[in-house]
């Protein structure tokens, strides 16, 4: 019975020690816990800051975004501003530059008709009169090799003798060797020569020579030519090579016919080319127009690029 109580005071101790055991074990687990929950907690609470710093953070920076957005939609809408008015300026300038141009293109086709003869495109041959003290401005002299055998210095306005040399010469290229007989006549050469034909053929001499004032010869930019074969016989002029080579070329170099077969003021001068420019002679002659027909007004619009 003894052993019996022992044994259950035993039991009852171990069970005691078990139980303040696990009492101790629980409690410790429980404290453990409470450690861990607290640090979860605290990690919690540290990340729900971070976040919110982070959220903060966010939207600042998003606001920062949509503030810089808004200003760098201003920034180009002010550039493409500058750009429109940078354009209209260079447009304004670019037009300012062309009134310049025009301007001074205009005060120099003045001063450039101011400086050309404005009788050279007169009509003369009975219709306009040419006064005793006119001369051309400057005369060259024609070289030798180009005068008809036996006739005296010739002169050629100083302007334009490179066009008839021009011409000249592309005829010799042809084979065509084109003599001239008469070019610069004065008033008062013209005065005599015509008073030497009035002495031979009357009142007849009119129909194939001009009173003084009234020749085109005394412009200095008329010629009379004629060829070897011809023998003096300027009529015959007409029936050459030469003649046609004038006829299909002689525009090219500015120069014209200015009394064709059927004109009213002269007899048929094969022999007799006027330098007119070579806009108004290329114009005649595409035109088949003659001189005398076209109205004056319009022969003068073309005095600008007489010597061009």
């Amino acid at each position: 019975m003894k052993d019996c109580s022992n044994t259950y005071v035993y039991l009852c101790g171990v069970i005691a020690i078990i139980g303040i055991i696990s009492t101790s074990y629980f409690y410790l687990q429980s404290e453990e816990q409470k450690t861990n929950i607290e640090s979860l907690r605290q990690d919690r609470n540290l990340f729900l800051n971070q976040t919110k710093q982070k959220d903060s953070q966010l939207l600042v920076a998003s606001t920062t975004i949509d503030e810089l957005t808004s200003q760098l939609s201003d920034l180009k809408d002010d550039l493409e501003d500058l750009a429109d008015d940078y354009r209209d300026e260079r447009n304004r300038n670019e037009d300012f530059e062309d009134q310049i141009r025009s301007l001074s293109g205009t005060l120099g086709d003045l001063d450039k008709l101011a400086k050309t003869d404005k009788e050279l495109l007169q009509k003369y041959s009975k219709v306009y009169f040419l006064n005793e003290n006119y001369i051309p401005e400057r005369v060259s002299k024609i070289d030798d090799k180009y005068i008809q055998d036996g006739k005296p210095d010739q002169y050629f306005h100083a302007r334009a003798i490179d066009h008839l040399e021009d011409m000249l010469k592309a005829a010799k290229r042809d084979d065509i060797d084109l003599k001239i007989v008469s070019a610069y006549r004065s008033f008062d050469e013209q005065t005599s020569l015509k008073g030497q034909f009035t002495q031979v053929y009357g009142t007849g001499a009119n129909t194939f020579s001009a009173d003084q004032g009234y020749s085109e010869h005394q412009l200095g930019t008329t010629i009379d030519l004629t060829v070897d074969s011809v023998n003096g016989t300027y009529g015959s002029f007409a029936d050459t090579e030469a003649y046609e080579w004038l006829l299909d070329n002689a525009y090219k170099y500015g120069f014209i016919l200015s009394y064709p077969e059927g004109n009213e003021f002269y007899v048929y001068e094969p022999w007799h080319w006027r330098f007119v420019g070579t806009d108004l002679a290329r114009d005649l002659h595409r035109g088949k127009d003659t001189f005398y027909e076209l109205d004056q007004r319009k022969i003068n619009e073309y005095l600008l690029d007489f010597f061009d």
